[in-house]
């Protein structure tokens, strides 16, 4: 036990020196030495060892990052300004953190970045709309939706960069592929409301995920509009059942021992209770019907009719009714059997409601599908 104690000790000793400002300045990580250094002197502003630390840490820190900007500004890369933003918006958080910690503000020297952020922020800002601004002159979608990350950048920058809203819905626009998705031709006339049901649900479903360059519509929908679709998904049954009937009857004889079956009387006129084996006809009735299908989903390239991609999805249903009549002795029948006794004969459900029964995980599998093979659309 005390062994164990003496490690924890260690432990706990080890971290807070890793945690330490002086360990912190020691490994050139100046701004978090200043960053230990301010939470200490909040505690406590007469801490002489943590002003020290602070006063030197601070001074590096502001030598470090100037050093820093100066060789990214030397550099030939476009989006230098990513780095030189990290390095000034870090110093500026420093400069208000010094602010709000009294016992710091005699120990050293602040400057303020505030000036060197925005312009870098500005100018950070235009590189990506004039970058963006290229990727849409290539007229591709997936240019597109690089100068759609592009100008989100920028946005993020420089919130009110003229037309940046613009860009961004222009980019969007451009970058966003249009997925049809057909009906599911059905064989009998009933059904249909139940397949065209399907299909508007599966477009809700996909719709309602929010990808950000992909938008689902009904084929006849697009068709009508002359709105060719850059790629096709189309579904349709190999083969489908609905209404599949199996009937199951079980006979068999039950008993159960130990029941008092009666009374008599001893010799000397005392009565007792009597017990023995009871037994009952059981007769189990099991109707179950099915339904179920196998759907084919095919991803289409309308233009050339090549295949990208296709599954096929199993989905079955089982209704099942049971009851239970018998003959005999009721006490012969278990929980179970008695429960059974006390169902009837029940009237199956209609076939729409078969069809929407094992349609519904096909919905399920077809999104998920759909979903992944468009991932690549959603950032």
């Amino acid at each position: 036990m005390l062994k164990k104690s003496l490690y924890l000790l260690l432990f706990i000793v080890l971290l807070g020196a890793c945690k330490s400002s002086k360990n912190q300045f020691e490994k050139g990580n100046y701004a978090a030495a200043v960053e230990i250094s301010i939470k200490k002197l909040r505690k406590k502003a007469s801490n002489k060892k943590e002003k020290a630390v602070l006063k030197s840490a601070y001074t590096l820190a502001v030598q470090l990052t100037e050093r820093k900007v100066m060789d990214y500004k030397a550099s030939q890369d476009r989006f230098k300004w990513d780095n030189i933003i990290r390095e000034y918006t870090q110093m500026q958080r420093l400069y208000t953190e010094l602010m709000q910690c009294p016992g710091c503000l005699t120990e050293v020297e602040l400057v303020n970045y505030q000036s060197e952020l925005n312009e870098a922020l500005n100018t950070g800002a235009q590189v990506y709309v004039e970058e963006g601004q290229l990727q849409l002159e290539q007229q591709n979608k997936e240019a597109a939706r690089q100068a759609f990350r592009y100008f989100v950048k920028a946005k993020s920058y420089k919130v009110d960069y003229l037309n940046i809203d613009n860009y961004i819905s222009q980019a969007r626009a451009m970058g966003t592929e249009i997925i049809g998705i057909t009906k599911i031709p059905v064989r009998s006339k009933g059904l249909e409301v139940n397949s065209r049901l399907f299909s508007r649900q599966l477009l809700q479903r996909l719709n309602n995920m929010n990808f950000e360059f992909a938008r689902f519509y009904d084929v006849e929908e697009l068709r009508n509009q002359r709105r060719m679709p850059d790629e096709v998904v189309e579904l349709s049954f190999d083969d489908y059942y609905v209404g599949q009937v199996y009937l199951k009857e079980t006979r068999e004889t039950v008993s159960k021992d130990s029941v008092r079956i009666g009374e008599a009387k001893d010799s000397l006129g005392n009565t007792f209770d009597v017990y023995g084996t009871v037994e009952a006809d059981l007769r189990i009735f099991s109707k179950t019907i099915e339904s179920g299908g196998l759907l084919d989903v095919v991803v289409v390239n309308p233009n050339t009719e090549e295949v990208l991609l296709q599954q096929k999805i199993p989905s079955t249903y089982a209704w099942i009714n049971e009851w239970a009549t018998y003959k005999g002795d009721k006490r012969a029948l278990n929980k179970e059997e008695l429960r059974l006794t006390r169902e009837r004969e029940l009237l199956p459900p209609p076939p729409q409601k078969m069809f929407e029964a094992f349609a519904q995980p096909l919905q399920r599998k077809a999104t998920n599908l759909i979903r992944r093979r468009y991932r690549y659309l959603n950032n």
